[in-house]
């Protein structure tokens, strides 16, 4: 947030996160710029202005072209700072004194060029696999499914990717350098060779996926509001190329932006830009081969229980422990569903569970209030 300090009016009003604030207001975005005005007070006046603004330019149809309605909104951004100029050299006028007449005038130019954000915010520019590919460096290779079966692609680096019917991906013949690229449109499972110094990153569309070594699930279909990351083994890092920190985020040795673990996804959705982080619809088990775990308990404290699931899934359940160890749990459990099996231990000690960014939250009052 340190760079806001020193935006301009004109910088408020076409920053993607602040517009993003003023017109889809989430609870975390709300809290993150009420405290960055609490730290920074002068800046308040200027927020305040640019934030009208913003709301004045509702989207509406329009028929200029996208450099004229950029210069138009400019235009009305720098009469609105030329008054602030006028208000510094008179002390005793607001930034919106005038005659009626004027405001009225005001009023009416911005709603006349309202659809600037219709373009901009609620129909973002979409971010196609062919742009991406021609912008990419060096040779690329292009393989299509043209099959009703899936087909596995092998990669110089060990990697090995499996694409759906329907789907493509271009990548090069060998990797040179300090990353590991590809570019997929469709949906694909990705096993990737380990290689901490030079990271994996996949491409769909407006969503980055970067890897150190694992396997995961990217669906991302040109004709579908929706782009999803889903992890089967290791840990993913996943942000939009649009993020502010994106560059920063791409170079970094760790693994920054959404990370997700298995069996959780994030989805992105393409019109909002916004990313999600939650559990799979189908959780399955990650044990390595040869640990098969184990599910069947016979006067288990449910503590025990949890952690079995936990190991075997790779989720984190969350619980009081105080209130829940002395329920004792005999079932077997191994045909089941990982929901399956949280229905019936929850219904044994009488509390409830909800999936909560990625993890299982139980919530009950235990045996000795039952």
């Amino acid at each position: 947030m340190d760079r806001y300090r020193d935006f301009s009016l004109g910088e408020f009003v076409w920053d993607k996160s602040f517009r993003n604030w003023v017109l889809n207001p989430t609870r975390e975005d709300d809290e993150t710029w009420q405290n960055w005005l609490a730290a920074n007070p002068d800046k308040s006046e200027m927020v305040d202005r640019a934030r009208q603004l913003v709301l004045s330019i509702r989207p509406n149809n329009a028929s200029l072209g996208n450099p004229e309605k950029r210069k138009a909104v400019e235009r009305i951004v720098e009469r609105l700072e030329a008054r602030n100029l006028d208000r510094a050299e008179d002390t005793h006028a607001p930034w919106y004194a005038g005659s009626m007449v004027r405001i009225a005038a005001m009023v009416v130019l911005l709603a006349g060029f309202s659809w600037i954000f219709w373009l901009r915010h609620e129909q973002p520019e979409i971010i196609g696999y062919d742009q991406l590919v021609a912008a990419a460096n060096g040779e690329m290779r292009e393989t299509t499914n043209t099959t009703a079966q899936p087909l596995t692609i092998s990669l110089e680096d060990g990697s090995h990717v499996t694409l759906d019917p329907g789907s493509k991906m271009s990548y090069p013949p060998h990797f040179n350098g300090v990353r590991r690229e590809v570019f997929l449109s469709g949906k694909a499972f990705f096993d990737i060779a380990k290689d901490p110094s030079r990271p994996f990153f996949v491409y769909a569309n407006e969503l980055v996926t970067k890897v150190l070594g694992t396997s995961f699930t990217v669906r991302s279909f040109a004709n579908e509001q929706e782009v999803s990351v889903a992890v089967k083994t290791g840990k993913v890092a996943v942000f939009s190329r649009e993020d502010t920190d994106a560059t920063e985020k791409q170079s970094s040795r760790e693994l920054t932006g959404v990370v997700i673990e298995p069996n959780q996804q994030v989805v992105f959705v393409r019109k909002s830009v916004k990313i999600t982080k939650s559990l799979v619809p189908e959780p399955e088990v990650v044990a390595e081969a040869g640990a098969a775990p184990h599910f069947e308990f016979d006067e288990a404290p449910v503590s025990a229980v949890f952690s079995a699931l936990q190991n075997a899934y790779g989720i984190d359940i969350i619980y009081d422990r105080n209130v829940m160890d002395e329920c004792p749990i005999t079932a077997t459990l191994t045909e089941m569903s990982l929901y399956e099996k949280l229905d019936l231990i929850c219904k044994a000690v009488g509390a409830s569970y909800k999936s909560i960014d990625g993890r299982i939250v139980v919530e009950g009052k235990g045996c000795r209030n039952n």
